[in-house]
């Protein structure tokens, strides 16, 4: 995970260091600025570390690389408006990467097997710093969220505030329909037993999160209900202590998720929208 964490820092914003011996061909230029073969495939890298199950195909690729043309303009634009990256900021980030190793000496031989050093790290922060500090004023300061946005999402979208129906739950299962048979009778004998002294665990859990087998057979019973079944190769005993139905959820609730949620459309949005001016006043060049 450390190592994960330290790639992660290195590549995050796609300008990748080269190794000296490394000779990359250009796949593209932003301005008087290139983008390597080797960035590409660093960012690929990065990519599927976060997303092992995606397969990175060629359309992938073609996105990776406008993404990583987008953090080229921005940060030409960074550079032309001469913010300032703070030192203590730098210093701070990186205690923090080097706090997440066993010992400075870890860090350090981590660091050398990737080829890199301090010095490029800090280089690979300060780009992370701009970036965040570009986007935080040209995109972020702007977005604003009247208190009728939210309300007016909610209604237009009630449907999707429904809280499930949930249940308070007994339940165990067993391979021997025997044992089944005797902890059954046991139960309906003496209703106060201890549920768990039998082999029983107490869940909390909302109808979609229990199995289709199982809930076909939770929705069927009545509350402080002892059912025995088989459910494929196993025998279950299901103890119904407690229903609670399905409601719609208020506003007041979900006021907070609402705002999130039209904080970042509204965020994708003018992120395109700036994006897309800083393209139309550079020039960018795509070599096949």
């Amino acid at each position: 995970m450390r190592k994960v964490r330290l790639f992660f820092l290195f590549f995050f914003f796609a300008l990748s260091v080269l190794k000296a011996e490394e000779i990359n061909r250009t796949i593209a230029k932003v301005n008087d600025e290139v983008i390597t073969l080797q960035d590409l495939e660093n960012y690929c890298k990065l990519f599927k570390y976060q997303n092992p199950q995606i397969q990175i195909d060629e359309k992938l690729k073609k996105d990776i690389l406008n993404t990583l043309i987008e953090n080229k303009l921005i940060l030409s634009l960074a550079k032309k408006e001469k913010v300032e990256v703070p030192q203590y900021w730098i210093r701070k980030e990186l205690e923090k990467i080097i706090s997440s190793y066993p010992s400075r000496e870890a860090f350090y031989q981590t660091l050398a097997k990737e080829g890199l050093n301090v010095t490029l790290l800090k280089e690979k922060l300060k780009e992370q710093y701009l970036i965040q500090w570009m986007i935080e004023k040209y995109v972020r300061s702007k977005i604003k969220i009247a208190p009728y946005e939210v309300t007016q999402f909610y209604y237009n979208n009630k449907e999707k505030f429904i809280k499930p129906c949930s249940y308070f739950l007994w339940i165990g299962k067993w391979e021997k329909e025997k044992e089944v048979e005797k902890i059954y009778e046991k139960l309906r004998e003496n209703p106060k037993i201890s549920k768990e002294s039998c082999g029983l665990t107490h869940i909390q859990v909302e109808e979609n999160e229990l199995k289709e087998e199982i809930k076909k057979i939770v929705k069927e019973m009545k509350e402080k209900e002892l059912v025995k079944r088989k459910v494929g190769d196993f025998f279950y005993l299901i103890y119904l202590e407690k229903k609670i139905p399905s409601r719609r959820l208020s506003l007041e609730e979900v006021k907070d998720e609402i705002h999130s949620l039209l904080e970042e459309k509204k965020f994708e949005e003018l992120f395109k929208k700036w994006i897309k001016d800083l393209k139309k006043e550079a020039l960018i060049k795509i070599y096949e």
